[in-house]
C-alpha cells in the first residue's frame, strides 16, 4: 500500500530548521540526515512549492538533482519517493540516446573548444558572471547544498557557451543541452568529493580570465576527464 506523502513544512518546525532561501537544501538534509525516512512518499511539486514557500521551477529543478543523485526514485503514476540507502545510485535517463561515456567524450571536444574560444573574447562583465557562478558553488559547497552547487555548475557551463561568441556552437550546443547537463550531476553522488568540482572551475575561470586560450582548454578538459572518473568512466 502506498504511504500517504509527508508534510514538508511540519517536518520543519519539527526539526526547529530555518526554511531556506529555496528548496536548495531542504530536502536533501532532511534526506541525507534521516528527516525523510526510505520508502517515504513526497507531496506533489505543486504541494511542494505551498509547503516551502518556493516556486515550482524551483522545486523542479531539485528533485531533478536528487533524483539524478539517486536520493529520490519517480515511480510512474504513484509518485516520487526516497530511494533506499542500499539502492541510492546515479540515475542516467537517457539510455535510449547514448552513454554517459558518449556524452562526456563529445563534452571533451565541444566544451574545450569553448572555453578556449572565451578565453580569447572575454571582459570584464563577462568574467564577474563567471565568478558570481564559481562564488556561488563555493558557498554551497561549505553549506553542504548540493542542489545550488548543481544550479550554478549548470549556469557555469551554460556561460561559457554564450561566452565562446560563436552562435555555431552554440547552436550546437542547445540541442544536446540537457544530456551534458545530466552528465555534470552525475559525479556528484560522490558527496565526499564535491570539493574536487569546484576548485576545478575555479581553475577553467582562471584560465578564462588570464585570457589564456591553451590553459582555459586544457582546465575545462581535465574538469571533464575527472568529472567522468569520479562517475567510473576513463577518458
Amino acid at each position: 500500500m502506498t504511504s500517504d506523502p509527508v508534510n514538508l513544512s511540519e517536518l520543519e518546525l519539527a526539526n526547529r530548521t530555518p526554511v531556506p532561501r529555496g528548496i536548495v537544501e531542504h530536502i536533501q538534509r532532511l534526506i541525507l540526515k534521516g528527516g525523510l525516512k526510505a520508502g517515504q512518499r513526497l507531496p506533489s511539486q505543486r504541494e511542494l512549492a505551498e509547503q516551502l514557500g518556493v516556486s515550482r521551477p524551483s522545486v523542479r529543478e531539485a528533485l531533478t538533482v536528487l533524483e539524478t543523485m539517486g536520493l529520490l526514485t519517480v515511480r510512474a503514476g504513484s509518485g516520487v519517493f526516497v530511494a533506499k540507502s542500499n539502492a541510492r545510485r546515479p540515475l542516467w535517463r537517457y539510455s535510449d540516446r547514448c552513454t554517459p561515456a558518449d556524452v562526456y567524450e563529445a563534452r571533451l571536444g565541444l566544451e574545450g573548444y569553448a572555453a578556449r574560444l572565451a578565453a580569447a573574447r572575454i571582459d570584464k562583465p563577462a568574467e564577474e558572471r563567471l565568478r558570481r557562478c564559481t562564488n556561488s558553488m563555493h558557498e554551497a559547497l561549505k553549506a553542504g547544498d548540493v542542489i545550488s552547487l548543481a544550479v550554478n555548475d549548470t549556469e557555469f557551463h551554460d556561460l561559457i557557451f554564450e561566452l565562446s561568441g560563436n552562435p555555431v556552437l552554440a547552436a550546437m550546443y542547445r540541442p544536446v543541452r540537457e544530456l551534458l547537463v545530466e552528465s555534470q550531476r552525475l559525479p556528484m553522488a560522490q558527496l565526499d568529493r564535491l570539493s574536487e568540482t569546484v576548485r576545478e572551475h575555479e581553475a577553467i575561470l582562471e584560465g578564462i580570465a588570464s585570457q589564456d586560450p591553451d590553459t582555459a582548454e586544457a582546465a575545462m578538459q581535465s574538469h571533464i576527464r575527472s568529472a567522468a572518473g569520479r562517475y567510473g568512466i576513463s577518458l
